[in-house]
């Protein structure tokens, strides 16, 4: 049977499914879109919309288009009841006789699909329609009527948005209480797991203990008592005496440092037969540098104040290498290119730093002295034997 259009249905239909369907903004939204001018008031749109359905012209052809739109999601759930499950479904405000719910469906869209494609006789089906409807739409004005002296504010509509919204927060607050179950059955499961770890660590400082008595008792019946106390103070003299050890080591050092350099000071004394050194006075007398940069490479550094005394003595400018060479030939070379003559003893000084200060020099046509000790005697005689023409050796 082919589907039936809005102007069609009988009036009291067509009341029911636009009563159902549009509330007050609604009513007034239709209204506008349709172009259709019947009053300000809610029962004056309603009564236009419903006088303008029951014939067929422009404004009922979109009227029937838009309450298509609206109610076609719910044909295929509707589709599947039968023709008294819709009756029982209408006339029991949603459920069945066991008072279970059979489906999600706006009331409107249940009874524009019954008398929109009728299984039966059509005029039979809307008085059927009307007889359930007619009673129902009593029982919500009581309702209604019984709900607004109620309310404090008489208005039902804003009861039904505050619990919608109460609904809600109600959701968010049971979603926030699952997610604090979760966290509370966590931190059981994290303090049952440290009760654990604590008596695992109880259990262990009572077997240690208990092995430190045993050890105490047994260390007593050896007569080794004290023996705990008395290790404890032999670690504190044995650490006492390492660092007197190592304060004697050091002096020691130093000693054997200041003997070495007397010992080749007595060697060259020894070698010259018993010569008497020159008096330094007299050297200064007899050697003038005029000014020339001597450098000194290696010897003894405790006595680099004493070999600048000296050179400055004979009128000369001092420089001083302690003879290691980090960076190689290089350093030596630059060396070399600032100064007019060098010294450099053979006992102290590595052989690198000989070998680098002999080449330099010789390419360089600089005077040369390699010295057999470090003593300051022997930088004395080989400054009162220079003469203006020194080789390099």
């Amino acid at each position: 049977m082919q589907e039936r259009k809005i102007w069609e249905f009988k009036n009291q239909t067509i009341c029911s499914i636009l009563g159902l369907a549009f509330d007050d903004r609604e009513l007034g939204a239709v209204c506008k879109r349709l172009k259709l001018d019947c009053g300000s008031t809610a029962y004056e749109m309603h009564g236009g919309l419903v006088q303008a359905a029951a014939s067929q012209n422009k404004i009922s052809k979109q009227l029937d288009k838009i309450l298509k739109s609206r109610f076609e999601r719910y044909e295929k759930d509707v589709r599947r009841l039968q023709q008294e499950e819709i009756y029982k479904y209408i006339g029991n405000g949603g459920t069945v006789e066991n008072g279970t719910k059979v489906l999600d469906t706006p009331l409107s869209a249940i009874i524009w699909f019954a008398v929109r494609n009728p299984r039966g006789d059509i005029d039979e089906i809307e008085a059927m329609v009307f007889s359930m409807t007619h009673m129902y739409e009593h029982r919500a004005s009581r309702f209604y009527d019984t709900f607004r002296r109620a309310l404090p504010g008489g208005v039902p509509e804003n009861a039904l948005k505050e619990l919608n919204d109460h609904l809600k927060a109600n959701e968010k607050l049971q979603t926030k209480c699952n997610r604090l179950e979760r966290k509370r059955e966590q931190m059981k499961s994290e303090i049952e797991s440290v009760k654990d770890d604590r008596s695992r660590i109880s259990t262990a400082l009572d077997e240690e203990k208990r092995l430190n008595q045993k050890l105490t008792r047994d260390l007593e019946e050896l007569g080794f008592g004290d023996a705990l106390d008395r290790t404890e103070t032999l670690k504190k003299e044995i650490d006492f005496l390492t660092e007197e050890v190592k304060t004697l080591t050091r002096e020691l050092s130093k000693r054997d440092l200041e003997a070495s350099v007397a010992s080749c000071e007595l060697t060259e004394v020894a070698g010259t037969d018993c010569v008497m050194e020159p008096d330094i006075e007299d050297c200064v007398k007899s050697v003038d540098l005029n000014g020339m940069k001597v450098t000194y490479i290696g010897g003894v550094e405790s006595l680099m104040p004493h070999y600048k005394e000296t050179i400055e003595s004979f009128g000369g400018t001092f420089c001083y290498h302690c003879g290691h060479c980090i960076q190689g030939k290089k350093e030596i070379e630059m060396l070399v290119d600032k100064t007019d003559m060098v010294f450099c003893p053979v006992d102290i000084n590595s052989h690198n730093a000989c070998r680098y200060v002999k080449k330099a020099c010789k390419l360089r046509g600089k005077p040369c002295r390699f010295l057999r000790s470090s003593s300051l005697s022997m930088l004395i005689r080989e400054l009162e034997s220079r003469n203006p023409a020194v080789a390099v050796q």
